[in-house]
């Protein structure tokens, strides 16, 4: 699984039977497209892309964007070696198209070490964090430029992730040091710290040996609406409108990692789609 969005679910597969010759380094890339709630179309598999094996690449990911009646997506890949500027590759399916074609290709040291795996796309920029900026990708003028973080804040590994903002004003950068959540909105100019929010209070009522500042960012919702963390062997989920955190998941002993979350938004009660009445044969 890669991703949730408009209702879909995106799953993918690696197929390396299917380019001929058994080439160990040549590779299919198979998206899939479930929708969950519309059974008539519960599944549809995007065309294949078809890769040459990274010799090591550090960051990878599918965005969609929503056109007309359907969706156009982008696959993106940085692949970087130690000697060697990374570089990016960016490859478009347009929407109705049957063929995945390469859009740019650029090759700059601004791509050193992303520092988290979820980027955002935002009308045709698309922002991805690495650690010491956020590299800014225009896909229509192919050019790279960075944004500055905000005065303190710092990248690391689960401690700030991107999330877009839902009234122009580009995104949100969220950001977690030990028990205190900052939310700082990016308005084309300048960053503007929005909210604060103390964890130590919502986690009054949880038993003093479940409470620790090992504390993550594991996804944020679109326009900044709820935030799931880790603590521990524990997922939280954090309703930044409300102010209410609770536990959604705990992982048993034998689990070390909790994985990505990528939650599917419906309305509640849920109404799934009625299935055809049953056909039977008799024989």
């Amino acid at each position: 699984m890669v991703g949730c969005s408009n209702g879909s679910v995106f799953t993918r597969r690696l197929n390396f039977t299917s380019c001929g010759n058994f080439d160990l380094d040549t590779y299919e890339l198979v998206f899939a497209v479930h929708s969950p709630l519309c059974y008539e179309g519960g599944m549809a598999f995007l065309p294949g892309l078809h890769l040459r094996m990274p010799s090591l690449y550090s960051w990878a990911q599918l965005f969609s964007k929503e056109e007309g009646d359907g969706s156009s997506y982008f696959y993106v890949m940085v692949e970087a070696l130690d000697t060697m500027e990374p570089t990016l590759n960016v490859y478009m399916l347009q929407n109705g198209g049957n063929a995945w074609h390469k859009h740019l290709t650029l090759v700059s040291d601004l791509l050193w070490r992303p520092s988290s795996h979820k980027g955002v796309l935002i009308d045709n920029k698309i922002y991805v964090a690495t650690y010491n900026a956020i590299v800014v990708l225009d896909l229509t003028s192919s050019i790279l430029s960075t944004i500055q973080l905000p005065h303190g804040v710092g990248f690391g590994l689960g401690a700030t992730v991107l999330s877009r903002a839902d009234d122009g004003s580009v995104l949100y950068l969220i950001h977690i040091k030990e028990l205190q959540l900052h939310i700082w909105l990016h308005n084309g100019d300048n960053w503007l710290l929005v909210d604060t929010i103390c964890l130590s209070e919502m986690c009054a009522n949880f038993p003093e040996d479940e409470l620790t500042t090992c504390i993550r960012i594991n996804h944020v919702g679109d326009y900044n609406e709820y935030v799931f963390l880790e603590m521990d062997q524990y997922a939280l989920y954090l309703d930044v409108k409300c102010r209410t955190l609770r536990k959604v998941c705990e992982m048993i002993a034998d689990e070390y990692h909790l994985g990505d979350i990528y939650p599917f938004m419906m309305s509640w009660p849920p109404i799934f789609p009625t299935l055809s009445p049953a056909r039977f044969a008799f024989f």
